[in-house]
């Protein structure tokens, strides 16, 4: 959404006025004709069920967490109901393997496996199976993604490279956020509330049928959230307010082929603090701007059984965003269209194959702070691949071997291979194993755009004083490549206890950093940043995931990460490993009490970061959710989080920590909710 610099080195930071503090009074009557949802018990999932839970972001059809040859995790919609959040990447930090750090009121940096900071360009993120990158700096404007948190029907995260399904950019892993089919959104849901960050909200959901087959939904959402502060006690300006609505129609034409169709649009206003670029006004001092962002999306799907028995699915989508700020304006148009055919050749192959074409236009309008040139550019990426599920002995061991081919506009013809062994001695454990081959494409940032980073260090007497230094363009950069090797074990111990355990080795070459110059002083030619190719970093990790239902009313949910980043040192990039906390676990503890009454708490401990010349203390905060059912279909609930909020920069980029733009730390937030489904 907000322009900023498509680079980690940099950033403009959102900051918003003063406090305002609005909590709702709700009074809504509406003829009711459906009968209420009831919201799910404890006992209502049992442990081997959650095994059981579909995912098919891995490998691009459905299976069971169980059955699946990766490092899969599920964030279902019970999870994000109990957990009290209120947007999407809150909701990411209950899963194992995730780096979820945020900035101020409205940005986050969001990572899997390191590399974390506000321009994340490893992870590759889907609503529906449509991407929602940005390509200026190849990662995704958290502050965009937007959507009523009740449709949500899962949020499958997969840990490790996803290139062979979903192509470049799958590096680290994929998330996929899953919106519930129209058929389970049926009659009405309001929402609203408000606290102190979470200033107010409110949403409204009708769903009805289509015909004899069909159903549709559509939803309108709106919020506005309260600002941080900086670390000198002063309130930023970042406040963060919203507008979305959409629809979803899921039809079925035969018995044989079904179409989906759904759509959104949005307006968002954000507080943002521009930080000092140049040498020379008007971006020469900080000042406080607002950002505007509007934008739509349509995608259509038609899904369908072959007479031979194959299945195939055909999706396209356009996506159109446009965004304004002081320092870069973009209008940027995306549309893609993919094809996947699933047969099956015999009972040992389950083959697949597809293709899919993408293009881009983006125009920018430029300052003195940023500027791309070419303004306007038109471009493309296509890709095919072909993967083969190969049982080798029936229910016991499967080989899955696969390849994409890639071609971009940005960092050539990419071939990207994997190969997954899956073995299931038993129905409660399996052992899987993978090598994998991923790419990151160089951005349009990285390759196009001259960044303005203010003047040379404080202290150089006059003329020096007014040199600017210049982050500049590299049309030349290779695509940056990962191998990954991976082993997960998984079990289910006894009925009401299971594990998943990861371990991986990651080596990373081509890594796209920067290279400084030098001031010319007989000269007082400018000093210059600009992009390479010339890094190689090794990360290596473990990452455990358990769940205990401890009673029929009572269950233990725990995770724990931990990230070892080995690379030489280098006084352009100095201590990338310090940007990455070592350890990070957390602890829910759900609970259904007598008389309708939920009781959630949450622990989260993040460890230390180490980095040079910024070294952050470990913290560790609370949540808890209290909700109370007085009627079937209305629920109330108090939420109440960070209750040991960090007294320090949560955010791990190196720049961002002395940015006006930054909080000082993440506050609590107190706030009510009513849910009424009738």
């Amino acid at each position: 959404m907000k322009p900023y610099p498509p680079f980690p080195f940099r950033q403009f930071v959102p900051a918003t006025p003063g406090m305002r503090r609005i909590f709702f009074g709700l009074a809504l009557g509406v003829n009711c004709a459906t009968a209420a949802e009831p919201l799910p018990a404890l006992e209502d999932l049992s442990i081997n069920e959650l095994m059981q839970m579909e995912v098919s972001s891995a490998s691009r059809k459905t299976q069971t967490v169980s059955d699946t040859a990766a490092a899969a995790f599920v964030i279902s919609q019970d999870d994000i109901r109990r957990s009290g959040v209120t947007s999407i990447p809150d909701a990411l930090r209950l899963a194992p393997g995730l780096e979820v750090a945020q900035i101020n009121a409205s940005l986050w940096s969001v990572t899997a496996r390191g590399f974390n900071g506000r321009y994340a360009n490893k992870l590759l993120v889907l609503m529906d199976g449509r991407s929602v990158y940005t390509p200026l700096f190849s990662g995704v404007f958290w502050d965009l993604q937007d959507t009523m948190m009740e449709d949500i029907e899962r949020i499958e995260v997969i840990r490790g490279p996803g290139a062979v399904m979903w192509g470049a950019n799958a590096v680290n892993g994929v998330i996929n956020i899953i919106t519930k089919k129209a058929k389970d959104t049926q009659g009405n849901l309001f929402v609203a509330g408000g606290g102190n960050q979470e200033t107010g909200f409110a949403g409204y959901r009708h769903g009805g049928r289509v015909g004899d087959d069909g159903s549709y939904r559509v939803y309108a959402r709106t919020f506005e959230r309260n600002t941080f502060v900086n670390n000198s006690g002063e309130r930023l300006h970042d406040d963060w307010r919203s507008v979305q609505g959409g629809f979803r129609i899921d039809n079925r034409i035969s018995n044989d082929h079904r179409y989906t169709v759904q759509g959104d649009v949005y307006r968002k206003n954000v507080g943002n603090t521009v930080p000092a670029q140049t040498v020379a006004p008007p971006f020469n001092r900080p000042f406080d701007t607002d950002d505007h962002a509007e934008g739509a999306n349509l995608l259509a799907r038609w899904e369908g059984n072959l007479s031979d028995g194959s299945e195939f699915t055909l999706q396209a989508y356009y996506d159109r965003v446009n965004f304004s700020a002081a320092t870069l304006s973009d209008s940027q148009d995306m549309f893609d269209i993919d094809f996947q055919h699933r047969l099956h050749p015999n009972a040992d192959h389950d083959l697949m194959w597809g293709a899919s074409y993408r293009f881009i236009h983006s125009a920018t309008s430029g300052s003195a702070a940023i500027s791309f040139n070419p303004t306007s550019l038109g471009y493309h990426n296509g890709s095919a691949f072909v993967q083969d599920d190969i049982t080798l002995i029936d229910d016991t061991l499967r080989l899955t071997l696969g390849t994409k081919l890639e071609e971009s506009h940005f960092g050539n013809t990419q071939v990207q291979p994997n190969a997954r062994l899956m073995w299931t001695p038993d129905p409660k454990h399996s052992v899987w194993a993978s090598v994998s081959r991923a790419a990151r494409t160089p951005s349009r940032g990285e390759t196009q755009a001259n960044i303005a980073l203010g003047g040379v260090p404080t202290g150089f007497p006059a003329p020096f004083d007014q040199i600017q230094v210049m982050a500049q363009p590299n049309p030349d950069l290779r695509a940056e490549k990962v191998f990954a090797a991976e082993i997960g074990y998984r079990t289910q111990w006894t009925d009401k206890f299971s594990t998943d355990i990861t371990a991986f080795s990651n080596h990373y070459t081509d890594l796209i950093m920067f290279r400084q110059g030098s001031l010319n002083f007989a000269t007082l030619t400018q000093p210059l940043i600009w992009y390479n190719n010339s890094r190689e970093v090794t990360t290596r990790g473990i990452e455990i995931a358990g769940e205990w239902q401890a009673l029929d009313w009572m269950r233990f949910t725990g995770n724990y990460s931990h990230l070892k980043i080995e690379r030489p040192y280098d006084s352009d990039n100095p201590d990338i490993a310090g940007l990455s906390p070592r350890h990070r676990g957390s602890l829910r503890w759900q609970m259904d009490l007598p008389e309708r009454v939920k009781l959630d708490l949450t622990l989260r401990h993040v460890g230390k970061l180490a980095a040079v010349g910024q070294q952050v203390p470990a913290y560790t905060t609370f949540d808890a959710r209290l909700a109370y059912e007085p009627v079937s279909g209305l629920e109330l609930a108090f939420v109440a989080q960070n209750l040991f909020s960090p007294r320090h920069p949560e955010f791990q980029d190196s720049a961002a920590i002395s940015l006006p733009g930054a909080a000082a730390e993440i506050p609590r937030s107190i706030y009510g909710k009513l849910s009424w489904r009738f």
